[in-house]
């Protein structure tokens, strides 16, 4: 299996028919498909439309891996109508065949100084839960993404163990836990079996002190133990994927005319490639 993906969310406004033929051209195994009009793959797409993309891809030798919903779950009010949109992302993956939907949890904030509104723990794991029973009746998984309040394992391995549902997984994306401070052995440990996706990305800290997310760079050029991540998910047993989160949509860093998605993500192939035996997906040691 091809385990090299990427997620479309850097190209907004692309035609499938483009995006599917400039993946298979450039290597890739899997799309991880934002859910939006804008990109293509929505939660308003006809049944035909759905069928279509799925013919579409695997005429290009691709897997739809995941949705990547932008649902995020944070113990309130508001989480029943993100609940809503779970569901509707629930039956497009089904209808595309991809495995999981991606969720958050918590509050999008990244500095110290704006500090966010506290987790009520239990509705959250109420709201997972629920989650979970409707997408597994669908054949689907949840994939909660390591950010947030829960972007650590440890924070994680909690959660899931309260859960306690054996649909409920992982995004493992691996500058979140290592900007808390979080080691990746010790993420990699205690996400074990839970983790069935990857997110790859480099960065750095910010000279601002009180930012807490990091600056984005390019792979190489920021201070993320990527190689080193991916030989410990190897020997770990990790079998699926890894997909590259190019955020230059909410990452005002990676709007340069050098980040565009025809520029980078072949490079990305390259760097993932340099690391893995060719046609084996092991890890050189």
């Amino acid at each position: 299996m091809n385990r090299l993906a990427f997620s479309t969310l850097p190209c907004e406004g692309w035609k499938l028919e483009e995006l599917a033929a400039f993946a298979r051209e450039c290597g890739f195994g899997g799309i991880e498909a934002r859910e939006g009009e804008a990109w293509g793959i929505s939660a308003f797409m006809t049944k035909a439309e759905r069928q279509s993309a799925l013919r579409l891809f695997g005429e290009q030798g691709l897997r739809v891996t995941n949705i990547g919903s932008g649902v995020c779950f944070t113990g309130s009010d508001g989480d029943e109508a993100e609940l809503v949109r779970f569901r509707d992302a629930v039956l497009l993956a089904r209808d595309l065949n991809a495995a999981g939907v991606r969720i958050f949890l918590g509050y999008f904030n990244t500095r110290l100084d704006d500090p966010a509104p506290s987790i009520i723990y239990e509705p959250i794991v109420a709201r997972v839960r629920a989650a979970c029973d409707f997408a597994s009746a669908h054949g689907v998984q949840t994939w909660i993404e390591t950010h947030n309040e829960f972007a650590t394992g440890r924070s994680l391995n909690r959660l899931l163990d309260d859960v306690g549902k054996p649909e409920c997984a992982v995004i493992y994306d691996i500058i979140h836990p290592f900007e808390e401070g979080e080691p990746p052995e010790e993420t990699i440990a205690q996400l074990g079996k839970w983790c069935v996706h990857v997110h790859i990305k480099d960065g750095l800290p910010f000279e601002d002190p009180l930012e807490r997310s990091w600056k984005y760079t390019k792979l190489g050029e920021g201070r993320v133990p990527v190689a080193e991540i991916v030989r410990l998910l190897e020997r770990a047993g990790y079998a699926g994927y890894y997909s590259l989160e190019w955020e230059t949509k909410w990452r005002k860093e990676l709007q340069t005319a050098d980040a565009d998605p025809r520029i980078v993500f072949p490079q990305y192939i390259d760097f993932m490639r340099s690391m893995l035996h060719p046609g084996e997906g092991g890890i050189k040691r």
